[in-house]
This record gives structure tokens, sequence and C-alpha cells, in this order.
């Protein structure tokens, strides 16, 4: 008996030094995947700042100061992905001959480059469309496979032919009708043929000029572009901003309201509504040093260009959200939004849309001086 009872203490020791063993196994794991979680976002988010762009961050025990005094690049590199993407979203294609009702989801995207050499602003559009979720492209080719094979063939008798002149004509024309009505995924998807395209424009102290082109796409677009460059400038960071932080240092847990004039804070000039900005933490974004606000309110915009030329309005309610804004200039290097938006446009093409629903904002910019900037 005594010996069987030093064995099971033999056994229940080894068995705590194993639970022990594991339980210092499984934190060590998990220091471990908070250490590399840690550093793959810092990664991501640019954990480290570049060296010449930090030296000019004012900041100190009291905050910092979002500066705006400074001499804006002339000569720049901005690269910008802009992804919208839609849950369930309702779509509402209006013509002359009717109108087209549909539900979808997917990721309408841009991106594009810009490249500014002091009154010279190149823009090139690397990749555009929309893409739709892998399950829905499964499911449509099941359907449209299905609807194919459940197709009766029509019979045709000897001597008779399958239709007379007057239905044939009346198929014709309604087929005609159809195709007159973009369908709801060409309408989402026809962005895809601005990939490749380059603008060129030049400043003549008071807006901007489209160079000239002979190819009738590039034209078009650098046209419908061309009254609205200054404001697509602004939002892509390639140009300063009008309006911007004042002087105030701000700390973490600092709140900035934005109504009226301010909303140009991050807005085009001329929105209206109410949002409200935390500040949250300082951190770098692509190498820029930045604050990070978190963000929440509701807005309005009318008249707002969008990258493929299309003018729409746009009634915007944001959830939940974060900005990352540079301590350095008036540049929004981040946005990142929970939103339900409205956004209502009349087409070139005659038609006019509305498309409403739940859209994930997602933007994101790399800013490169071309020169070195200094103090």
């Amino acid at each position: 008996m005594r010996t069987q009872r030093l064995l099971c203490i033999v056994a229940l020791g080894l068995s705590v030094a194993s639970c022990e063993k594991i339980r210092d196994a499984v934190s060590k794991a998990k220091h471990a995947m908070e250490a590399k979680s840690t550093a793959k976002g810092g990664k991501a988010g640019g954990a480290q700042p570049d060296p010449l762009l930090q030296a000019l961050v004012d900041q100190t025990a009291e905050g910092a100061v979002f500066r705006k005094d400074l001499p804006f690049p002339e000569q720049l590199q901005v690269k910008e992905d802009r992804r919208l993407t839609f849950e369930a979203a309702r779509i509402v294609i209006k013509s002359a001959i009717g109108n087209q009702v549909a539900a979808f989801t997917g990721t309408r995207y841009f991106t594009t480059r810009y490249e500014r050499a002091g009154k010279q602003l190149d823009l090139t559009m690397e990749s555009a469309g929309f893409t739709k979720p892998e399950v829905d492209k499964v499911e449509a080719e099941k359907a449209a496979k299905a609807a194919k094979a459940a197709k009766p063939k029509p019979k045709v008798e000897k001597g008779k032919s399958s239709k007379s002149k007057l239905e044939q004509a009346k198929a014709e024309q309604e087929a005609a009708i159809a195709a007159a009505v973009p369908a709801v995924t060409d309408e989402l998807s026809a962005i895809k043929e601005l990939t490749g395209c380059q603008s060129r424009f030049v400043s003549d102290g008071k807006g901007w000029k489209a160079v000239h082109s002979d190819d009738f796409k590039l034209a078009v677009w650098s046209r419908n572009l061309e009254p609205h460059l200054g404001a697509i400038g602004r939002s892509a960071g390639v140009l300063p901003r009008n309006y911007w932080l004042g002087k105030r240092r701000l700390k973490p847990g600092d709140t900035v309201p934005l109504t009226g004039e301010a909303l140009a804070l991050l807005l085009d000039e001329g929105a209206s509504g109410s949002l409200v900005l935390t500040l949250e933490a300082f951190e770098a974004c692509g190498g820029h040093p930045c604050g990070v606000f978190s963000v929440t309110g509701n807005y309005r915009q009318a008249g707002v260009t969008g990258l493929d030329g299309e003018v729409f309005d746009e009634d915007i309610s944001i959830s939940s959200g974060k900005v990352w804004l540079s301590l350095v200039y008036p540049v929004v290097m981040r946005e990142q939004f929970e939103t339900i938006q409205t956004l209502s446009s009349g087409m070139r093409s005659g038609h006019s849309s509305m498309i409403q629903g739940s859209v994930a904002v997602a933007i994101t910019r790399s800013w490169k001086p071309a020169v070195a900037t200094t103090h």
C-alpha cells in the first residue's frame, strides 16, 4: 500500500508538472501570437515613421499640433487604393422604357496613381472594376446552366417557319429595347474599362485643364474630371486641403466636432451634416506620422465626382469609422468606415440610378515627396 501511495504521489506530481508545462507552453504560444499579430498590425499601418517627416512633427507632453504652416510639396507621388464593399445593397436603374431593381453584394474598387510636378498633374487609373463574392459567381453560373437546360427547343414543321415575320420583328424589337437598358452588373462593372487610362492636367493658377487627347474614351474621361480635379486632388492628398485643424494641441481623448465649413476637413466644400472626431492615438501610416481619430455622424454632399467621372449625390451615415490625419501636412492618409449610404446619379447615357444599403469604405494612400522635405 505504501508503495502504491508513493507511486500515486509521484504520478500526481508528474501530472501537475505536466499541466504546468502545458500552461507554460500555451502562455508562450499566446504571447508569441500576440507579438506576431502586433508586428503584423504595425507593419500594415507603417509602425516606423519616415525620419524626414517625423523630424517635422510638433509634439510635446501636452499633445500634438496638426501642422498646416509648412510649404506643401509640389513634387509628389501618391497612390490611392479605394474600395467600397456593398452588402445586400439595392440598386434601382431608371430609364424612359422602364425600371430595373436588384439586390447585390460586391466590391467596387479603384487604384489610382497621381504624379505631380509643379503645375503638371498626371492621373493614372491602374485598376478599376467591380467584383462579386465567389459564392455569388458560382450560383449565377449554376442558375444560367439550369435555365439553359430547362429552355424548350422550338419545334419546326416541314414547310413552315418557326415564327411569322410579324412575331420575329416583335421579338427583335423587344431584344433591342432590353439591350438599351444597361444590366445591373454592367452598371457596376463598366468602370473596368478605365483600367490603364492616364490623363494629364496642367494648372493656369486658377484651375486645372486637361491636355488634349486624340483617344475618344480618354478625352471624355479627362473632360468629366477636369472641373472637379481640385477636389479629387485634395481628397487624394496630392493637393493640400483648404481646411485643417487649428493650432490647438490635441491629445488622446480630445474631440473635434465638424459642422459647416469645418466638414471640409474630410469632405468636399459645401457638404452639410455633423461629424464627431475623437483622437485615439498617434501612429505612423505608410511611414507618415499621423493622429488616429474615430468618426461617427452623418452628412450629405451634392455633385460629387467619382474617379470614373460620374457625378452623384450622396447621403451617408457613419456608424463607426477611423481616419488617419497627417501631423505634418493637410493630408488624410487613410479612411475606414462602416456606413449606410444612398447614392443617386444621372448617368451620361440618359438613365439615372440609385444605390442604397450597407457599405464598408476602405481607402489607403501612399504619399511620397519626389524631393527631400526640409524644415
